[in-house]
């Protein structure tokens, strides 16, 4: 009779032991969110999406108070522009009003010499005649050869107001527009990035911050979570470590999935989640446990949080 009751004891214990086999683990859901910040700080505008929206790559998720990195922007471009007719008018030389000055004073200049060369020719008959002295005759001659100088400086004041700038300034100023068309560009990739756009599809998981709330490039104002950034995470014994590697594939069972489901192993910790103070014994050893992640081949099929049961193989 004792011994009837002390197997029907050990049947009712080997009953009670629900635990799962050695090769099923239990796991849960985890995920590695983005967290989303601008460049730059500033004034939440806009906020464009809520938690639980699903969102495509590259679409826009929030914008950062555009107002002043629109100004630099517009003050960028008016100072390449300005810049820009600078240069130009250096290349094609003088402004026609003075091109048209220094015709006049050639023009007349040269009127100047004819009627001096007139003076001259006839100072000259009148001189032969004895009509006039020599001394006017060389105070004529004079005259014409100062006039003949002043005819070749007006022709020389022309070709150079024809003339573009020097090489010299022409280099700066071809430098001072690549300046500005550089702050041209950084202007308008700083306006653009004000605007911060999703870096890949995935789900918003948490807004931090609303539209008037200040924020900054360590102040995130939305967590994102793409897909493949869902990990399946258990832990194993020390003692069943050994067996398993980088890249094994298991498969992935929950209540109500899909019967399917798989997923590889991307992740080992090489650290003990448990360490009692001092290991002597085997018994103390059974304690370790190590960390693995899977990497879902459906991650869509899973929610963070979810328990799911890790089969190997």
């Amino acid at each position: 009779m004792k011994i009837i009751n002390i197997l029907s004891l050990i049947l009712a214990l080997s009953a009670c032991d629900k635990s799962p086999p050695a090769d099923v683990f239990q796991g849960y859901v985890e995920g590695y969110q983005l967290n989303l910040a601008p460049q730059s700080t500033g004034i939440v505008e806009r906020l464009l999406v809520l938690e639980g929206d699903q969102v495509a790559a590259g679409a826009p998720l929030f914008t950062v108070d555009t107002a002043r990195a629109q100004a630099k922007l517009d003050a960028a471009t008016a100072a390449a522009a300005a810049s820009a007719a600078r240069l130009d008018d250096m290349q094609k030389g003088g402004r026609d009003e003075d091109v048209q000055v220094a015709l006049g004073a050639l023009k007349q200049a040269e009127a100047n010499l004819s009627l001096a060369q007139l003076t001259y020719e006839r100072s000259k008959a009148l001189a032969a005649t004895g009509a006039i002295s020599m001394a006017q005759l060389d105070r004529d001659e004079a005259a014409l050869d100062a006039l003949r100088a002043g005819v070749a400086e007006a022709q020389s004041r022309l070709n150079l107001v024809r003339l573009p700038a020097r090489a010299d300034l022409i280099d700066a100023a071809k430098r001072e527009l690549d300046e500005r068309n550089a702050a041209v560009a950084f202007a308008k990739a700083e306006l653009e990035a004000r605007t911060v756009l999703a870096p890949a599809a995935g789900r918003i998981e948490a807004v931090y911050r609303r539209e008037g709330e200040a924020t900054g490039p360590t102040q995130p104002v939305l967590a994102l979570l793409p897909p493949n950034q869902k990990r399946v995470r258990f832990f194993v014994p020390q003692a069943r470590l050994p067996q398993i590697s980088h890249g094994d594939q298991v498969g992935l069972t929950c209540d109500n999935c899909d019967s399917d489901l798989s997923g590889e192993i991307v992740f080992i910790s090489n650290q003990a989640e448990f360490t009692p103070p001092v290991i002597f014994t085997e018994k103390e050893r059974t304690k370790l446990v190590y960390m693995v992640e899977v990497l879902p081949r459906q991650p869509d099929k899973f929610l963070i949080g979810q328990p799911v049961s890790v089969v190997f193989q």
